[in-house]
């Protein structure tokens, strides 16, 4: 027993240790965030297709970043016209990859459900980092369009009409 007192007192001090020398261990898991935070986080929430996906360096050459073109089909909440183009850290830029664990990556000719809000340059970016962008795949049996955990997209979408009903007023 007096061993696996030391060793449970070991495995502390050294838990304790890593916690203060490296804090972003405790936040670097992020909490799931529901379609109701998402529509509040949003400006607008856009149903399409990717159009264009390009990667760039940024004016200092320090980091890359992804210009995603998008064709909407349909507005659930706000309006950006019939081209959204969003911003989004990381790509690909001559063989030189960059990637962020909480930006999404976009793929020509996908499609997506986004949820979007504008930064300080009046830029498109992902509400709530990667948890804001749905891709909509076709299920191979019944053959409707769905997204992931949330079932059907037309499911899905009433969802999302109903946060964002709540979040109006209306």
């Amino acid at each position: 027993m007096k061993n696996r007192g030391q060793h449970l007192l070991v495995f502390f001090i050294l838990g304790s240790s890593l916690i203060v020398a490296q804090p972003e261990f405790l936040v670097c898991q992020s909490k799931h965030l529901s379609t109701d935070e998402l529509s509040k986080q949003a400006e607008v929430v856009a149903v399409g297709k990717v159009s264009d996906v390009k990667s760039q360096w940024d004016k200092n050459k320090s980091r890359i970043v992804t210009q995603v073109t998008m064709a909407v089909g349909e507005y659930l909440k706000g309006n950006a016209g019939g081209l959204m183009t969003i911003t989004t850290l990381g790509g690909e830029v001559d063989g030189v990859g960059e990637w962020y664990s909480h930006s999404p990556r976009f793929k020509n000719a996908e499609d997506v459900v986004v949820f979007a809000k504008r930064d300080k340059q009046g830029r498109y970016r992902i509400a709530g980092g990667h948890e804001g962008k749905f891709s909509v795949k076709k299920d191979a049996v019944s053959g409707k369009q769905v997204v992931g955990e949330y079932g059907s997209l037309d499911d899905f979408k009433s969802q999302i009409r109903k946060s964002v009903q709540a979040i109006q007023g209306n």
